[in-house]
């Protein structure tokens, strides 16, 4: 592009590879294979196992010797370009996902003043980086695979710097018209990582006029001596100097023109000014999409007219939210934070970067816009207001309002305001993670197998694995109640039907696997049931206040469509038929009554990891809407207790399972009552309002049903 750029070399991802996939003493596979292995399964709220998994990955990479020939190549480029032997190199990270999907900004080290002799460990601890604490959280938070972000790294002379900074080329908080950079005197690795502050100008991307600075005290400066990186004073007559100069920004608006015609999008540039006055660039990455234009929405400055302004600060990450303050001391883990608060930090240091998807807000007493914790905000859509002296003087706890397009802290929660909140994209549009989803989507997703009674319904028609899922569950059923017709006939002699007696409309054909029955004398005694989650469900099927027999109370509506839908779907000739498989801990339970089918399968045991409770309902005697109107009901009532839902049309499957043997009994107790409850209900599905009003009755211990002349309103009370 002909900028220029301090001369280096690259140990590609081959050279990475080389190494990965090197095999570990005593036959333990390859490094990757171990790497791999550490990361899966790993728990980002379990932080002291984070930290753990995060030291010991690291200890493993460092400890792994590194190939002789390419440590000879490294050292040899390294002596090309440093041929004095001294520390005027800088090693750098270059991941193969880096500033793509994600910036993965403050995320690996950076290492300068190295000597030709050192790169090779260098290098390999650039790689080790990449399984930080922070890394891994934000590796994890990114959905990358590891083999996806293998690294590259950058061998580079370092500039001698008389000044450093960022330059935005599309300003974060404004017009994309103007571009924005930071400065400061020596090197910039404490301007990008929050721990100071530095002069900002904005600049007119056009012809890098000046329009507005800020100038900060520069009071200490950093430089590399022998290898090591010093801060020292800056010299008096500079500390409020002016960094750069007019033709400084001229010039760097041109990079920025250049580099934005070149990668067609907005770039965050690392640049270096050296003591001669010329201006270098050290690095570039795309900025992320939220950044190419994010101007306060029209009406928003009105908003909050009369509200009580308890601070100011600089945009750092544009937009608008609300929670109570939590300050960030010395003392408190990353851990401790709780989710959507708006968190005040001393500065925007990269090591913050977990915290961003799960708080509101950021503010932070110090810190620019361009450094690294401000990046990852903005891919986060989260606000953040940097220099917003005062906030830790704030009471915590006290909910604020923070308007990130204006520089504004409110006091109270502003839902004027909020009415501009954007939601946290938890995933880049490009993460690799949605990649792959939408990549499989077409083959899980999409339901061919529509009806049962349909010729089409054969094998050899799925197409996805949801047509799978379908078929071999309605094959199962149809098995289940064939293999229980078999056993009625005593062509299973291993297996006896027992009726259960009662006075319900149930004929309730009772198999006991062993310990679910007290008496196996036809027809049994519901009491004598032994089953434990048998027994929970049979008591919230018989339960008093639940009426079976009979019809329901309907609208003339509702029993029209029901003759209309007999016509053209009759029931099924073993409608009145209803299975349980019961033994100690378990039970299986089928009915299948007129038009609808329902199923339980559940144990319960001693162990809550091991329980579960798997529920079915699908059909219905009504219309489709109606149908799904009822499907509402329960899948409001299901909620309410927990359960893990699927819905599509008039099925729906729940799932609650992982707790104690006692809650395990109360949800059966009431999903027994619930299937009794909503029996014929589909006719009484008037309108959409009546799902949650008979939801609500429900839960509430009301199970009568409404009668026709009832309104939804009047239900509630």
């Amino acid at each position: 592009m002909g900028l220029p750029v301090p001369d280096g070399a690259v140990a590609t991802l081959s050279a990475y590879k080389l190494f990965m996939e090197q095999e570990l003493p005593g036959g333990d596979g390859t490094l990757l294979a171990r790497l791999k292995s550490g990361l899966q399964n790993l728990d980002l709220a379990r932080e002291a196992l984070v930290g753990q998994v995060s030291r010991e990955l690291q200890h493993l990479i460092l400890a792994q010797p590194i190939p002789l020939e390419l440590a000879d190549a490294l050292i040899q480029e390294a002596r090309r370009l440093a041929p004095a032997g001294d520390h005027t190199l800088t090693v750098r990270s270059s991941g193969g996902r880096e500033d793509m999907a994600a910036s993965f900004a403050g995320q690996y080290e950076t290492f300068l003043g190295v000597a030709p002799e050192e790169v090779p460990d260098r290098w390999r601890r650039v790689l080790a980086s990449q399984f930080g604490e922070g890394a891994i959280i934000y590796f994890k938070l990114q959905g990358l695979l590891l083999e996806e972000a293998a690294m590259g790294v950058l061998i580079q002379r370092l500039v001698a710097a008389r000044s450093a900074g960022v330059m935005l080329t599309s300003d974060p908080g404004g017009s994309p018209e103007n571009l924005l950079i930071s400065a400061t005197w020596g090197l910039a690795a404490d301007l990008v990582a929050g721990k100071m502050a530095g002069d900002e100008y904005l600049v007119a991307k056009a012809n890098g006029r000046l329009i507005q600075a800020r100038y900060a005290r520069k009071e200490h400066l950093l430089q590399v001596r022998e290898g090591r990186l010093e801060k020292r004073p800056v010299a008096p007559e500079l500390v409020e100097a002016l960094v750069l100069e007019a033709s400084d920004l001229e010039r760097l608006s041109s990079y920025a023109r250049s580099l934005e015609a070149h990668g067609g999008c907005p770039h965050g540039v690392e640049w270096v000014k050296d003591a001669q006055g010329d201006l270098q660039v050290v690095q570039s990455r795309p900025l992320p999409p939220a950044d190419n234009s994010r101007r306060p929405p029209q009406g928003m400055a009105e908003a909050a007219a009369g509200v009580r302004v308890l601070l100011g600060g600089h945009v750092g990450s544009p937009g608008v939210a609300a929670g109570p303050l939590f300050l960030m001391g010395p003392d408190r883990s990353l851990a401790e934070v709780p989710p959507g608060v708006v968190l005040v930090v001393p500065r925007t240091t990269p090591e913050l970067a977990p915290l961003l998807p799960r708080i509101a807000a950021l503010l932070a007493e110090m810190g620019s816009a361009t450094g690294h914790l401000t990046l990852v905000a903005r891919e986060y859509g989260v606000p953040a207001l940097v220099d917003a002296l005062g906030a830790a003087e704030l009471p915590e706890g006290e909910v604020v309002t923070v308007d990130a397009y204006h520089g504004k802290v409110y006091q109270g929660r502003i839902d004027a305001l909020l009415r501009y909140q954007s939601p946290h994209p938890r995933h880049s549009p490009a993460s690799p993670i949605l990649a792959r989803v939408r990549a499989v989507a077409d083959l899980i997703l999409p339901l061919n197998l529509m009806d049962r009674r349909s010729k089409e319904f054969r094998p050899e028609n799925c197409r996805t694995y949801r047509d799978i899922t379908r078929f071999t569950q309605e094959k199962a059923i149809q098995l289940m109640f064939g293999l229980m017709d078999e056993v009625a006939q005593g062509r299973v002699p291993a297996l006896r039907l027992l009726k259960l007696e009662t006075a319900l409309p149930l004929n309730l054909q009772l198999v006991d696997l062993g310990d679910g029955l007290a008496s196996h004398e036809t027809p049994v005694p519901p009491e004598d049931i032994i089953s434990r989650p048998m027994r929970a469900l049979w008591r919230g099927i018989s339960y008093p206040s639940i009426t079976w027999a009979g019809p329901v109370p309907v609208n003339v509506g509702g029993f029209l469509q029901v003759l209309g839908q007999s016509a053209i779907n009759p029931p099924q000739k073993f409608w009145d038929k209803t299975y349980a498989i019961v033994a100690a801990n378990y039970v299986n339970y089928a009915c299948r009554q007129g038009y609808h089918f329902q199923s339980v399968d559940s144990y319960i045991g001693d162990v809550p990891e091991k329980n579960y409770i798997n529920f079915t309902f699908k059909g219905g005697a009504a219309d489709d809407v109606r149908r799904i109107r009822r499907i509402r009901l329960i899948a409001t009532v299901l909620d309410r207790l927990g359960f893990d839902m699927e819905i599509f049309g008039d099925v729906i499957r729940a799932r609650f399972r992982r707790r104690s043997e006692t809650e395990m009994e109360e949800r059966l107790d009431i999903v027994g009552r619930l299937m009794a409850y909503v029996r014929q209900l589909d006719m009484l599905m008037k309108d959409d309002n009546i799902s949650q009003v008979l939801a609500e009755r429900f839960l509430a211990g009301h199970y009568e049903k409404p009668g026709e002349d009832d309104e939804p309103a009047e239900a509630g009370n």
